[in-house]
């Protein structure tokens, strides 16, 4: 398994969660009029959906999680357990699913038919973002890295697994396993 260790590993993995949450914000904060914009923030130990016409976004912790869910037009989930930290972004008829134990994962989607999974294994550092008709996927070491139909990246940074579509052409790392 290819992994990245240490303190390298953690910067990357910060300046990539910065760098993500500042498309998104950028991209999720220009919602039209006429969009249910809805976040879904949890108390420790509880769950949380919201449903606002064409809108919808839920989130679900333990006692030592956070999450984060964010809907404009669109579907967003996030889950975290055992210290672990999630986020769904999603807009304009995109979905995206973020789920975690113990681990720092998110998933970005937006335009439509664009479609963002990310459930990798427990402690994974990871991050899958669709454009209009991307669909990503990060999951477990076995279930790797898909980036498929339009623009997307996915990123598992505790593997070292990536992908990245154009929307024409994929490119995937091949990681070989023990």
């Amino acid at each position: 398994m290819v992994g990245i260790g240490g303190d390298i590993g953690r910067t990357i993995a910060l300046i990539g969660s910065a760098a993500a949450l500042g498309i998104a914000a950028t991209l999720l904060s220009s919602g039209t009029a006429t969009a249910a914009d809805l976040s879904c923030t949890p108390a420790p130990g509880t769950d949380t959906v919201s449903v606002d016409g064409t809108s919808a976004c839920g989130v679900r912790i333990d006692d030592t999680s956070s999450a984060y869910a964010r809907a404009v037009d669109a579907v967003a989930f996030a889950r975290a357990d055992l210290a672990g930290g999630a986020f769904g972004l999603a807009s304009s008829g995109g979905v995206a699913a973020a789920e975690t134990v113990s681990g720092r994962v998110g998933a970005v989607s937006t335009g439509r038919d664009s479609v963002s999974i990310v459930s990798p294994d427990p402690g994974a550092i990871a991050l899958a973002v669709s454009l209009e008709r991307g669909q990503t996927f990060v999951g477990t070491v076995e279930e790797g890295v898909l980036c498929n139909a339009g623009a997307g990246l996915a990123v598992n940074v505790t593997t070292g697994q990536v992908c990245l579509s154009d929307g024409i052409t994929s490119w995937s790392s091949v990681v070989a396993l023990p």
